[in-house]
Parts: structure tokens; C-alpha cells; sequence
């Protein structure tokens, strides 16, 4: 057995690697961290093509998973696991709750979702960018220190 001396740089060498491969891996969580991975907004068209049929899915911060049908006449029902309610036996259950959906004229995708159970109904509107990671949602279209979310379109 042949035992092999490494000096302290390379080892610095690998655990920066290492630190870095983890760093790279973590989803963009600001509008910023689109950059580097070519993100394209995308047009009112664009949108009105690709989302009416679409089979959608998000993750939100609490960690409950959402999908969902876009159809095209507007409506959607959004299922979720409930997992960021885990704590809570009666919210606990996988549920499904009644949405619309639509293309705003400004070309953001928009969203209401009746949750239901005395919870806040939940609207919005994003600007969706196409990227080499797939798909993010974004209340702007050029403040680098807003947020992002990621959000899987037909499985991408």
C-alpha cells in the first residue's frame, strides 16, 4: 500500500471546491442570481402559448409543495401536501382548492387561489423568466435584490 502525501493547498484547493460545488447548487433566490443562468423574460405571447394546458408546480418557503392545471379556459384547482401545516392534525391532510389563472396585458402570469378554511385568498402576478435552470417568477423585471421563485412548467 503506497500512502500519499498531500500538501495544505491542495487540500485548501478541494475543500473550496467542494464549498463552491454546494454554493453553485442552491436555487437563485434573488432576481440577481438569474444572471448567470441566461434568464429571458418572457413575452405576453410567449405566455399565452405556453401556460393555457400547462401542468405547473412550485415549492413555497414554508415547504409545501402546490401543483396544478393551467386550463384553458382560466380556471385551475391547485392541490397541496400541506407540509409547512404538518403541526396542525386538521391541516395536516393533502387538499385541493379552486383558482383562476390568466396572462396579464403587461405579459405576467397571474394567479387567485381560494384557499379556503379561513385562510387569506392568495393573488398574484409575476413576470416568468425562462432560464438554463428551468423556470422563475418574479414581482420585477429589473430589481436584482427581489426575490424569485422557481416554478416548474410541463416538468421543467
Amino acid at each position: 500500500m503506497t500512502t500519499r502525501r498531500i500538501g495544505q493547498g491542495t487540500v485548501f484547493l478541494a475543500v473550496s471546491l467542494v464549498a463552491l460545488a454546494s454554493v453553485a447548487a442552491e436555487p437563485p433566490a434573488l432576481f440577481g442570481d438569474l444572471e448567470p443562468l441566461n434568464a429571458v423574460k418572457l413575452s405576453k405571447d410567449q405566455l399565452d402559448k405556453l401556460l393555457p394546458g400547462a401542468k405547473m408546480s412550485r415549492v413555497i418557503a414554508s415547504g409545501s409543495s402546490h401543483m396544478w392545471t393551467n386550463d384553458p379556459g382560466g380556471t385551475t384547482v391547485v392541490s397541496t401536501d400541506n407540509r409547512s401545516r404538518a403541526r396542525s392534525s386538521t391541516m395536516a391532510r393533502p387538499s385541493s382548492h379552486p383558482g383562476k389563472w390568466y396572462v396579464s396585458p403587461d405579459g405576467r402570469f397571474c394567479m387567485t387561489i381560494e384557499w379556503g378554511g379561513g385562510l387569506p385568498v392568495e393573488d398574484w402576478c409575476r413576470y416568468v423568466f425562462e432560464t438554463t435552470d428551468g423556470y422563475y417568477a418574479s414581482k420585477t423585471d429589473h430589481d436584482r435584490s427581489e426575490k424569485v421563485y422557481r416554478l416548474q412548467i410541463n416538468g421543467r
